[in-house]
């Protein structure tokens, strides 16, 4: 039987209660996405009540019929950019750099010539008002379609700048390239390479040893299906800072806590105050989202998209909620996105085991 995304999401979302706790309710309507086969594989995390639950259905791998939980590697896709704007943040308060300021100085001499990119400043980068486009335009096609970054580099990316006409107007408008180049002057300003960055800011510091680059030796690894077709994890060499980590629920689920832990601290709260408005419900903070509907608690989020995984992410951190959501499907993210946000408006008022 085939589902549209509406009536998956109805499935999924409506009517949870009935007698049952609300864990149980959930548990049933993802195992039913299994069985309708409209999913290979799902897992959930969910913190509620100082402690975190994992729920899954489905398979991380059907061939070997490995199950998911929460050790399983899988691609967070753009959920990257938040770990992104986390470091550049960082790097810029040690080096006591306005993120108002110009990033021209510290672009190569052929990029900074080009004033219409020299003069982008660091936070529109970092909440998509560069004018910038969501990708650079001399790609060109790539050797695999399954690895549709792998050839491109930084020699790509600083050709490109060269010649960029970045949009004037610099309404909110969602760039990978503008957090690529976000990662890169994280680089260039610090001296290290992005992977040293990560540890040294947030996956050392914060506890979280399954999270990098590349999937961590020794754990069970997901299968992310394109079209049924087992995909392979991406190469993202010069785009690598808009969507190339790997991690698992547990080390997703620590990230999301410590967010909370320190959602109050002057480095956390410069992170997820908007700076710019999409509409009169979405806003952009520094890579997070901000939801706000109808004076409910903010919910911040981002999500994560590859050929092989659809990912959610988000907390609320009024009640101390945090959700993140992994589906190992390409284009599955109004479902992941729905599931992860409905969670978190049921659990606004109510604990996980009610």
């Amino acid at each position: 039987m085939k589902y549209t995304t509406l009536s998956l999401l109805l499935i999924l979302l409506v009517n949870i209660g009935f007698g049952q706790s609300f864990k149980q309710s959930l548990q049933k309507r993802i195992d039913s996405l299994v069985e309708a086969k409209a999913v290979p594989g799902i897992i959930i995390g969910i913190y509620d009540g100082g402690r975190t639950t994992y729920l899954a259905a489905g398979y991380a791998n059907v061939d070997t019929k490995l199950l998911f939980d929460s050790t399983v590697q899988l691609e967070i896709g753009s959920i990257t950019k938040t770990f992104t704007a986390f470091i550049l943040s960082a790097i810029l308060k040690e080096k006591k750099i306005a993120d108002t300021d110009a990033i021209g100085k510290y672009l190569p001499d052929s990029a900074r010539a080009n004033k219409k990119v020299a003069d982008i400043q660091f936070i529109q980068l970092l909440n998509h008002t560069s004018g910038l486009p969501r990708l650079p335009t001399n790609m060109g096609n790539p050797k695999s379609f399954l690895q549709p970054y792998a050839g491109y580099d930084l020699n790509g990316l600083f050709s490109y700048l060269t010649k960029a006409t970045p949009d004037t107007l610099k309404k909110a408008n969602y760039s990978n390239l503008g957090l690529t180049i976000a990662g890169v002057l994280a680089e260039r300003i610090s001296g290290k390479s992005y992977e040293a960055l990560l540890k040294n800011y947030i996956t050392g510091p914060w506890d979280l040893p399954k999270t990098g680059l590349t999937a961590a030796p020794g754990s069970p690894v997901s299968v992310g299906y394109f079209n049924n077709v087992p995909a392979e994890y991406w190469t993202m060499n010069g785009l690598g800072a808009a969507g190339e980590i790997k991690s698992n629920a547990r080390d997703i689920m620590t990230y999301l806590q410590q967010m909370l832990a320190h959602s109050n601290e002057t480095n956390i709260l410069n992170l997820i105050t908007p700076t710019a408005i999409i509409n009169d419900r979405l806003k952009i903070a520094k890579a997070w989202h901000v939801l706000e509907v109808n004076g409910q608690p903010p919910i911040v989020w981002h999500n994560g998209g590859t050929y092989g995984f659809s990912t959610f992410c988000g907390f609320d951190k009024i009640n101390n909620k945090a959700v993140f959501v992994a589906i190992n499907a390409f284009s599955k993210n109004s479902m992941a996105d729905n599931a992860g946000i409905s969670i978190l408006k049921e659990l606004k008022d109510k604990h996980l085991n009610q």
